[in-house]
């Protein structure tokens, strides 16, 4: 079976928890949620325009909320697409990004599965 997080990170993340204040891990988690399909929609968007800056640039964020909360595979992914994009690779461009949105949804399968064995 494929590990699409890495617990350790979110570990590592919840050990900042503060006493009586809110929950940080479902905090940055459901920021990840949140905000990482905007900069999918960019790539894609990036993309279908032929701005392969702005891929880069969306692949960039991407893949530092992805390692943030453990999601290798993605941020692995969107390393190579951030490379690509600049190196001016438009097939590799495309390529990459085509699992980009799977692998994002197989990370929030993960992260949700992780969180309710915290709960």
């Amino acid at each position: 079976m494929t590990s699409y997080i890495e617990p350790q990170a979110l570990k590592s993340i919840a050990s900042l928890q503060r006493p009586g204040k809110p929950d940080l891990l479902e905090r940055v988690v459901g920021l990840f949620k949140s905000e990482s399909p905007t900069a999918i929609e960019a790539i894609q968007q990036g993309l279908d325009s032929d701005d392969l800056p702005a891929v880069g640039n969306a692949a960039h964020g991407l893949k530092s909320s992805s390692a943030y909360v453990g999601a290798r595979m993605l941020s692995e992914r969107c390393r190579e697409l951030e490379a690509a994009a600049r190196e001016e690779n438009h097939p590799a461009c495309h390529a990459l990004a085509d699992g980009v949105e799977e692998l994002f949804e197989a990370s929030i399968v993960a992260l949700d599965q992780h969180m309710r064995k915290v709960a």
